[in-house]
C-alpha cells in the first residue's frame, strides 16, 4: 500500500501547490478541493489513511500560508513538511506492526514434523475394503467442513509469507487493521478446549485363550460412528496451523481428545491408543487420560491383548474396524488412517494406517 499511496499523494501535493498563490492573491481552495476529490474518495473508504493525513496537513498548511508567504518564497517547505509528517507517522506505525509480526514469528516459528511425526511404513498400506473407503471419504469431508481455511491458518500463513512486503503493506500506509492482520488474540488457540479428560474407567484386557463373541452389524455401524466422531475431535482440525511443507509447520497443536465420545445405550469406559510407527512391534499406550499425542513420550506401554491383535489384524487388512463382546463389555478397534489433509505433515499416502484406537464400552446403566 506504500507504493499505491504515492501517486495519490502526488496528486494532492500538486493540487495544494496549485492552490497556494503568492501574495496578495487569495488561496484557490476550489482547485485544492477538486484535485483532492479523487484521492479523498479512497481516503473515505479507509484505504489510504496516509493520504487522508496528508490532505488534512496540507489543508492546515494552506490555512497558514497567507500569514507566512511574505517570508517564505514558495509553498514547497510547507508541503514538504506535511508530506514528511504524514509518511513519518505512517512509517512509525508500520515499524510497530513489523515489531509485532517479528514477535509473533518468534512465538509461532516454523517447526519440522519429520522427527516429531513418524512417516507411515508401506507395510501398513493395503487396499481399503468393505465400507472403509466410504468411512475415509466421510472423514475427509468432515475435516474439510471443520477446518476449511481457518482464520488462524490464514493469519499464520500471512505472518510467515508476507515478511518482505509486511512493511510496505502496513495498515499505516493502506487499509486499516482488519481481519487480515495477525494479532496475539487471533493466533492463540480456542479457549473452549480444556484439559484432556481422564479415562472414564479402568483398563480392560482379555487374555489369550478366552473367547469373545461377535457383535451385530447394527452395533458395528454405531461403533464406527462413535469412532469417527472421536477421531474428528482427536485430530482437532481447526488448530492444525499453517503447513508450508512437512519440515515447515507453524502453530500446530498436538492431537488429543477434548471430550469423551458418546454412543446411545452404551458408555465409553476406556480409549487407548495403539501405536504402530515408533516401536518395533505394535504397542498400547496406557494412560490415566484419554490419548494425547504430546504426552506419549512419558506414557508407559503394554503389548496388545488377544482382542487387540485380532482387531489390528482386521484394520491392517483394510477393514474400518473390528468389534467383539464378552458379557456386558463391548470392545472395538478402529483404525486411524491418513486422510488427504494428513499427508502434508505425516507423509506417506492417503489411506496409510497411522495407528488405531482400542475402545471398551459398558451398558449405560452400569458403573465401572
Amino acid at each position: 500500500m506504500f507504493y499505491i499511496s504515492l501517486p495519490f499523494a502526488l496528486i494532492v501535493l500538486l493540487a495544494a501547490h496549485a492552490a497556494a498563490r503568492p501574495h496578495p492573491h487569495p488561496i484557490r481552495w476550489a482547485r485544492f478541493a477538486l484535485g483532492s476529490m479523487f484521492p479523498a474518495f479512497f481516503c473515505l473508504l479507509g484505504l489510504l489513511p496516509v493520504v487522508a493525513g496528508l490532505c488534512l496537513l496540507l489543508a492546515m498548511a494552506l490555512g497558514v500560508w497567507p500569514r507566512v508567504r511574505r517570508r517564505v518564497p514558495t509553498f514547497l517547505p510547507l508541503s514538504t513538511a506535511a508530506a514528511l509528517t504524514a509518511y513519518g507517522i505512517a512509517g512509525w506505525f508500520a515499524l510497530e506492526d513489523q515489531a509485532t509480526r517479528d514477535r509473533l514469528r518468534q512465538k509461532y516459528p516454523f517447526e519440522s514434523m519429520v522427527d516429531r511425526v513418524a512417516e507411515p511404513s508401506g507395510t501398513f498400506r493395503r487396499p481399503l475394503i468393505g465400507t472403509t473407503a466410504e468411512q475415509l471419504d466421510g472423514f475427509e469431508q468432515a475435516v474439510q467442513s471443520e477446518a476449511g481455511v481457518t482464520l488462524r491458518e490464514y493469519l499464520l500463513g500471512r505472518l510467515h509469507e508476507d515478511t518482505v512486503e509486511a512493511f510496505v503493506n502496513s495498515p499505516g500506509f493502506g487499509v486499516a487493521r482488519g481481519v487480515g492482520f495477525p494479532t496475539e488474540e487471533r493466533l492463540k488457540p480456542r479457549l473452549e478446549r480444556g484439559d484432556t479428560p481422564v479415562q472414564p474407567g479402568p483398563p480392560v484386557i482379555w487374555g489369550y485363550g478366552e473367547p469373545f463373541g461377535t457383535v451385530p452389524d447394527t452395533d458395528q455401524k454405531r461403533l464406527a460412528g462413535l469412532h469417527a466422531s472421536g477421531l474428528l475431535d482427536f485430530v482437532n482440525a481447526r488448530e492444525w496451523g499453517y503447513v508450508q511443507s512437512r519440515s515447515r509447520v507453524a502453530g500446530f497443536l498436538s492431537h488429543r481428545f477434548s471430550r469423551v465420545p458418546e454412543i446411545e445405550t452404551w458408555r465409553v469406559q476406556r480409549i487407548e491408543l495403539v501405536g504402530l510407527l515408533k516401536h518395533p512391534e505394535p504397542v498400547v499406550y496406557v494412560s490415566d487420560r484419554l490419548p494425547a499425542m504430546i504426552e506419549l513420550p512419558s506414557v508407559p506401554t503394554r503389548p496388545l491383548d488377544t482382542f487387540e491383535e485380532a482387531g489390528l489384524g482386521a484394520v491392517r487388512r483394510g477393514e474400518d474396524g473390528f468389534a467383539a463382546r464378552r458379557g456386558d463389555v463391548i470392545r472395538f478397534v478402529g483404525g486411524i488412517r491418513s486422510a488427504r489433509q494428513c499427508v502434508e505433515c505425516h507423509g506417506g499416502e492417503r489411506g496409510d494406517l497411522l495407528g488405531a484406537f482400542s475402545y471398551a464400552l459398558l451398558p449405560a446403566r452400569t458403573r465401572p
